[in-house]
């Protein structure tokens, strides 16, 4: 075997890091992500409300403005190495400045990788399922010993007909229990986002479209710019999983 091959590729891999080619979102949908990008979407579609943009207030105790503060996140759709995922990107956030939420190996499980904030960021990676209450529950995949100043449980909800989303960041406290460190209530930014998968469809996930994009003369709808640059790069190939979509749809309400 020819040693020199696997150094090569190790050294074409940290060019491209240090260049700034690969990000955290290619990282993490390259590491986490065997498989199609619509076996991706169909995974994270539950977590479709997620997407937009939102204007938020943090809090450290329930009803107390100590230390509270004001951010603003941005979830779109991440479509990279023919994978799909959903990342987010938040401004003045004192936790988490961005992340990537991917489809798990595991069936109905999902994986979050996080960046913190600052000049020397540090990553976060956490693991789990969507609950009974249909909250998304996330344990940080560090051990016991890991950073006490990032979140040992991340837990992700919606509330209001999508209109609400509440992140609630919790630390480890012994074996089984989580003691609150903040929680981040955030309303979605304009009135159209209350309504997900209702109305204008988005013809790459199928949620609310609220971005015209333009085909031949023809206009249609996305819900977020990811989506956008994906219709973008190949309209003819979403335009025909959208008409496929379409057709299934019909022949399922024939056969009702």
């Amino acid at each position: 075997m020819n040693s020199r091959a696997p150094q090569a590729t190790l050294l074409a891999l940290l060019a491209l890091l240090f260049a700034g080619a690969l990000t955290i979102d290619s990282l993490a949908i390259a590491d986490d992500q065997p498989g199609s990008r619509t076996d991706d979407q169909e995974a994270l579609t539950p977590l479709q409300e997620f997407v937009g943009t939102w204007r938020g207030v943090g809090q450290l105790r329930r009803g107390s403005n100590d230390g509270a503060w004001i951010e603003e996140s941005n979830w779109a759709w991440s479509f990279a190495d023919k994978g799909a995922a959903l990342a987010f990107h938040s401004t003045d956030s004192k936790y988490f400045a961005e992340g990537t939420l991917l489809p798990a190996n595991e069936a109905g499980s999902f994986r979050l990788v996080c960046r913190t904030p600052g000049e020397e960021p540090k990553e976060a990676a956490y693991s789990g399922k969507l609950d009974d209450e249909g909250r998304l529950v996330l344990l940080s995949d560090a051990a016991d010993d890991g950073d006490a100043a990032l979140p040992a449980r991340v837990t992700i909800r919606t509330v209001a007909g999508g209109d609400r989303l509440v992140v609630l960041l919790e630390r480890k406290s012994g074996a089984d229990r989580y003691l609150r460190l903040a929680e981040v209530g955030y309303t979605r930014k304009g009135s159209e986002f209350g309504k997900t998968a209702t109305g204008i469809e988005c013809i790459v996930t199928g949620g609310k479209g609220t971005i015209p994009v333009t085909y031949k003369g023809e206009t249609y709808y996305v819900c977020c710019t990811g989506c956008r640059d994906l219709f973008n790069d190949d309209p003819e190939a979403v335009l025909a999983e959208y008409r496929q979509r379409l057709e299934e749809k019909k022949k399922e309400k024939e056969r009702q």
